[in-house]
């Protein structure tokens, strides 16, 4: 699967957003800026009612939660979405994976309101990064 067959709500985060479409771990750690990305991981392969939500909402979670710092955006691969699902011990998609410096710092499944958002994406984001 390429950008080019995603929903297009999806492919619209790397067409008309900029968004990086990223295969592997060490692509995102390559590509993405050292600080804190969000990662969309849109159940490729298995078409999903939430996924063109997420979609919509996720540049408005960039803005909201990097307000006072620089954050990203980015969609995952099939692989790297396989590859980060197992990683992560089998989340749920569609989802968003927190990423720091290109590593997963943890994750978000499924459709959420906007305050729920806020609320477990920035528990996420006051972890600690695991040293590698």
């Amino acid at each position: 699967m390429t950008p080019d067959t995603l929903h297009p709500l999806v492919a619209r985060l790397t067409t008309a957003l900029g968004y990086p479409y990223l295969d592997s771990e060490e692509e995102a750690a390559a590509t993405l800026p050292a600080g804190d990305s969000l990662l969309f991981l849109p159940a490729h392969g298995k078409a999903h009612m939430e996924t063109p939500d997420i979609a919509v909402v996720l540049p408005e979670l960039v803005g909201a939660l990097g307000a006072s710092a620089t954050m990203s955006g980015a969609v995952a691969g099939p692989a790297y979405e396989k590859q980060l699902r197992e990683q992560l011990g089998g989340i749920a998609l569609p989802a968003i994976v927190v990423l720091r410096g290109g590593r997963p710092l943890g994750s978000l499944s499924r459709m959420r309101d906007w305050d729920e958002f806020l609320e477990r994406l920035s528990a996420v984001l006051a972890r600690p990064a695991a040293s590698h």
